[in-house]
């Protein structure tokens, strides 16, 4: 009989949340919100522009679009800032997994783009980012570290 390790158990189960939650994402961010259907593209490069828009014309958005496009585009990526550094021991710094988010995005958003199934916009990314940053601070506070390396296994 081939017993685990309670450690292990738990790494597995945190493969099975990260793969799942991965796959959840892809499919809202590509065919989720009524993403298909458009004829044209639309990008917004300027930082912050989408965002800002949001806080100044509070009143002419639903409350629901407002706090999905903003708070959503934050909390969507807390588990990958959580999950990435204990599955993927390469990435154990804040920037590395930054990086990682921000290359990352950026491909999901050219392709949202190329495909018409969103638009490009530079604040998905950076709130998308400052998201998997909080993650990572969970990750940090949660596993007792003091620089941002791993100690555990």
């Amino acid at each position: 009989m081939n017993t685990y390790r309670p450690r292990q158990l738990v790494r597995a189960a945190a493969w099975v949340i990260f793969s799942s939650y991965t796959l959840f994402i892809i499919y809202l961010l590509f065919f989720g919100f009524s993403r298909s259907g458009r004829t044209e593209r639309s990008y917004n490069i300027v930082p912050f522009k989408t965002v800002w828009s949001y806080f100044v014309y509070f009143r002419h958005y639903d409350l629901d679009i407002w706090i999905i496009n903003v708070f959503g585009n934050v909390a969507a990526f807390v588990p990958f800032g959580f999950f990435i550094p204990w599955l993927f021991p390469s990435f154990n710094r804040w920037l590395a997994v930054a990086k990682l988010l921000f290359w990352l995005l950026l491909a999901v958003e050219t392709l949202q783009f190329v495909f018409k199934v969103g638009s490009f916009d530079v604040d998905d990314i950076l709130l998308n980012v400052l998201g998997g940053l909080l993650g990572f601070a969970l990750f940090v506070a949660a596993m007792g570290c003091k620089t941002g390396r791993r100690s555990i296994q």
